[in-house]
Protein backbone atom coordinates (compact mmCIF):
# COMPACT_ATOMS: atom_id res chain seq x y z
CA UNK A 1 0.00 0.00 0.00
CA UNK A 2 1.36 3.40 -1.05
CA UNK A 3 1.88 6.01 1.50
CA UNK A 4 -1.36 8.42 2.12
CA UNK A 5 -3.48 5.29 -0.01
CA UNK A 6 -6.54 4.23 2.43
CA UNK A 7 -7.44 0.91 2.93
CA UNK A 8 -11.35 -0.07 1.53
CA UNK A 9 -13.12 -2.63 3.22
CA UNK A 10 -15.94 -4.70 1.24
CA UNK A 11 -18.55 -6.10 3.01
CA UNK A 12 -22.51 -6.67 3.07
CA UNK A 13 -25.40 -4.91 4.58
CA UNK A 14 -29.34 -5.67 4.95
CA UNK A 15 -31.67 -2.65 4.56
CA UNK A 16 -33.85 -2.50 7.81
CA UNK A 17 -37.07 -1.33 6.03
CA UNK A 18 -37.24 -3.50 2.94
CA UNK A 19 -34.55 -6.60 4.11
CA UNK A 20 -32.43 -6.30 0.39
CA UNK A 21 -29.45 -7.32 1.06
CA UNK A 22 -26.64 -5.36 -0.58
CA UNK A 23 -22.54 -5.04 -0.68
CA UNK A 24 -20.66 -1.67 -0.93
CA UNK A 25 -17.28 -0.19 0.53
CA UNK A 26 -16.16 1.83 3.36
CA UNK A 27 -13.02 3.33 4.22
CA UNK A 28 -10.92 0.99 7.00
CA UNK A 29 -11.15 4.17 9.45
CA UNK A 30 -14.47 3.26 10.86
CA UNK A 31 -16.52 5.94 8.56
CA UNK A 32 -20.39 5.92 8.38
CA UNK A 33 -21.49 6.20 4.53
CA UNK A 34 -24.60 7.61 3.77
CA UNK A 35 -26.76 5.69 0.83
CA UNK A 36 -29.84 4.72 -0.37
CA UNK A 37 -30.84 1.35 -0.71
CA UNK A 38 -31.06 0.23 -4.69
CA UNK A 39 -34.28 -1.52 -3.92
CA UNK A 40 -36.22 0.64 -1.52
CA UNK A 41 -34.70 4.06 -1.98
CA UNK A 42 -34.47 4.24 1.81
CA UNK A 43 -31.75 6.97 2.77
CA UNK A 44 -29.07 4.58 5.41
CA UNK A 45 -26.23 4.96 8.18
CA UNK A 46 -24.11 2.11 6.74
CA UNK A 47 -20.72 1.30 9.32
CA UNK A 48 -18.15 -1.50 9.79
CA UNK A 49 -18.76 -3.99 12.66
CA UNK A 50 -14.50 -4.32 12.27
CA UNK A 51 -11.60 -4.82 10.27
CA UNK A 52 -11.91 -8.70 10.84
CA UNK A 53 -15.68 -8.46 9.61
CA UNK A 54 -17.48 -8.47 6.33
CA UNK A 55 -20.53 -7.32 7.61
CA UNK A 56 -21.74 -3.94 7.49
CA UNK A 57 -24.62 -2.55 10.14
CA UNK A 58 -27.68 -0.56 8.44
CA UNK A 59 -29.84 1.77 9.84
CA UNK A 60 -32.16 4.39 8.75
CA UNK A 61 -30.68 7.86 8.16
CA UNK A 62 -31.40 10.69 10.80
CA UNK A 63 -31.83 13.04 8.05
CA UNK A 64 -34.16 12.97 4.98
CA UNK A 65 -32.76 13.35 1.59
CA UNK A 66 -30.56 11.65 -0.85
CA UNK A 67 -27.56 10.02 -0.76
Amino acid sequence: MNVGESQRLYGTYRCPVCGHRDGTELDSGGATRMLSCSYCQSVLEVHGLGAASNRFEAKLAAATGKA
